[in-house]
């Protein structure tokens, strides 16, 4: 009798729950991200068939299902969805390749319930970065002609075509650039000696490495690579008059 009494108890909870919380539909929109306060969405009262003059009177609003920001509002009086704060598709979904804002309208008298999905598309608001503002690297002027040396990659917060897409090398007389790609896609790229180095010559070399994103309009970002040429002993000290003694040569020899 007690579980029975239970039982009654726990469907009879179940089914007021299910009253208080009547879904009615879902409604989808896709929107670029960024878009100004303000902004129109699209107009749910339309969507979704509900009369214009009723918003009012039901106290209609806009509730959010992941997170504490109103990002979206919606006016009583025309039925327009609005952009009520800044909708950053990298702050909420990082990157990840669906990036959908989840959202409610709820009705009152009586209580009624509509899904909304607001997918949020990537615009090219991010320009690639480097991890620092400068490299330094060392090669000695023996390396051979080929030699590769690692430069790493730069990061884009956008993703798809508004990501890194490639790099160039500032025109010079001993590198060139080679680019390679990840499993994942990523690019990034090595410094090739393309002309042997000579430190007598030149013993600091200044390159500017630019990577690009395929986005429009195209942004870019830059590092300043420089090149230190180390000694390689190639050139022997010559000797002078100065410091040769007749019956003596360079070379020390041991005494017996």
């Amino acid at each position: 009798m007690e579980l029975n009494r239970f039982a009654l108890q726990y469907y009879g909870l179940a089914f007021v729950v299910f009253v208080l919380r009547p879904i009615s539909g879902d409604v989808s929109y896709s929107i670029p991200e960024e878009m100004k306060r303000g902004s129109v969405i699209g107009n749910i009262a339309k969507d979704l068939g509900l009369d214009l003059g009723g918003l009012s009177a039901r106290k209609a609003r806009i509730d959010t299902e992941d997170d504490n920001v109103n990002y979206c509002g919606v006016n009583l009086n025309t039925g327009d969805l609005l952009v009520q704060e800044r909708i950053d598709r990298e702050g909420l979904c990082e990157k990840r390749a669906s990036c959908i804002l989840k959202q409610e309208l709820v009705l009152e008298n009586p209580l009624e319930l509509h899904r909304i999905n607001i997918r949020v598309q990537d615009i090219n608001d991010n320009s690639p970065q480097f991890k620092e503002e400068s490299v330094k690297i060392e090669i000695r002027e023996s390396a051979d002609k080929g030699a590769r040396f690692l430069l790493g990659e730069a990061h884009d917060e956008d993703i798809g075509e508004n990501a890194v897409q490639g790099y160039s090398l500032q025109q010079n007389d001993h590198f060139k650039l080679n680019v390679n790609a990840k499993s994942g896609g990523r690019k990034y790229c090595e410094l090739v000696l393309d002309k042997e180095l000579d430190r007598e010559d030149k013993k600091d070399i200044m390159l500017l490495l630019t990577a690009f994103d395929g986005g429009s309009p195209q942004r870019s970002g830059t590092v300043a690579i420089h090149v230190t040429v180390l000694d390689a002993n190639d050139n022997e000290p010559m000797a002078t008059k100065s410091n040769v003694h007749p019956g003596h040569n360079c070379i020390n020899t041991p005494h017996l």
